[in-house]
């Protein structure tokens, strides 16, 4: 493990490889999320950014513990004490480029990506020069917050927020955002588009942000959504929200905090 990629002497061949950063905060599960990146084809040749936001638990120390108990998977911790994962990813994503990363996946402390996830964005990136972000299918984890019907409600719910958001912004820039515990960027997309906006959840939605910016920069089609490209994540947000909350929570940030309870889940 590397708590310190400033010192790092990378090999010749890190350009071959992929970085993925993984913001989180009070994870009790986190060790559900490395082992799913631990299982990728590739895990040899990816290098993961674990950005701790201020845990007031042990999981910064969780995430040391599975690293020393696995040592071929290389991972990076970093702390940022900026509340938000608009700052947590921001941290994360600069660092991975500083390493000399050209492309930078996201998931988080939450989800568990498919075994083929890792390898997917790379040969999406390989075979689409155009592309400069990709997103896939959010299906729901089967943890403790799963219910029967998750995976009709998960899907449902995104499309219609897709349309919802192009409706109510008049762009539809908005209809193929991403979201960010399933998502890779070109590390050059990512710098012209100013990167994650540096806030937190009761105040924008940075990977909404992101890919709508994105979009406009770079034309409608250098965002690409891949249905096979897949992630579990926890439903816990919904279970807390409810269903007609998230939906107001995204469409009216301005209610965050106000007439909406926000609730700190990263």
């Amino acid at each position: 493990m590397n708590v310190n990629p400033a010192a790092r002497t990378d090999p010749p061949g890190i350009r071959d490889r992929l970085a993925v950063v993984v913001p989180v905060f009070n994870e009790p599960d986190i060790h559900r999320t490395l082992d799913a990146l631990r299982q990728q084809g590739d895990a040899a040749d990816l290098r993961i950014y674990v950005v701790d936001n201020a845990s007031t638990d042990a999981t910064a120390q969780r995430v040391r513990d599975f690293a020393a108990a696995h040592p071929s998977l290389d991972i990076v911790v970093l702390t940022e004490r900026q509340k938000g994962t608009g700052a947590a990813c921001d941290t994360g994503f600069r660092q991975a480029i500083a390493d000399g990363f050209p492309i930078i996946g996201r998931t988080d402390g939450d989800s568990e990506p498919e075994g083929d996830w890792s390898a997917r964005i790379r040969r999406t990136f390989a075979e689409h020069p155009g592309v400069q972000l990709v997103g896939g299918t959010s299906v729901p984890l089967r943890d403790r917050h799963y219910r029967w019907g998750d995976t009709v409600l998960m899907t449902g719910a995104l499309h219609l927020l897709r349309i919802m958001m192009a409706a109510r912004h008049l762009d539809a820039a908005f209809l193929r955002f991403v979201a960010g515990h399933n998502m890779a960027v070109r590390s050059s997309a990512y710098l012209t588009a100013g990167g994650f906006a540096r806030t937190a959840i009761d105040e924008r939605d940075e990977d909404i942000d992101l890919s709508a910016r994105i979009s406009r920069r770079f034309g409608y089609r250098a965002v690409r959504i891949d249905s096979a490209l897949r992630v579990a994540t926890s439903m816990r947000r919904v279970r807390r929200y409810g269903v007609g909350m998230m939906g107001v929570h995204h469409l009216v940030p301005a209610l965050r905090g106000k007439l909406i309870r926000t609730i700190d889940i990263r």
